[in-house]
């Protein structure tokens, strides 16, 4: 997925920065919290939409009760929507077909921007279940990239 790197090293070149809200911030993408049971959310820990209540804002909806280095990981997994996938209306609600490759390069997006640091060996004998429990990232995201 070396076109995502590239972007990736784009936006941070230009922003001077890979933290998330700033991103967000500087590309005017609205960051709102709600409520865990929050119906626009469909039972999923956050959302992009790309034109919210058609008034041309994009927005990232997220529960109000993620610990923050989860909170952190599905904003940057929802930018990642944002910025590698134009034409999508929002990040739950698109064809079936493809939704599997989206959410791979949109997890794949938010690990290389935050640019956690992996070590194979310490965590040799650990399951991914450990392995995501110790990097504060979805254990779910991180199956999906070890099997890309």
């Amino acid at each position: 997925m070396k076109w995502i790197d590239e972007i990736i090293l784009g936006l941070t070149d230009t922003y001077g920065t890979n933290n998330p809200y700033e991103l967000c911030r500087v590309l005017n993408i609205l960051i709102i919290k709600v409520n865990p049971f929050n119906r626009l959310l469909n039972g999923e820990p956050s959302l992009y939409i790309r034109n919210l209540f058609e008034i041309g804002r994009e927005a990232i909806i997220i529960m109000n009760n993620l610990h923050y280095s989860y909170e952190k990981f599905y904003i940057m997994h929802e930018l990642g929507h944002a910025i590698l996938h134009p034409n999508i209306i929002n990040s739950w609600n698109e064809n079936l077909a493809n939704i599997g490759k989206l959410e791979k390069q949109a997890n794949y997006f938010a690990f290389k921007l935050s640019k956690l640091k992996f070590d194979p060996i310490s965590m040799k004998n650990f399951t991914i279940e450990q392995i995501a429990s110790c990097l504060k990232v979805p254990e779910k995201a991180l199956k999906q990239l070890v099997n890309i």
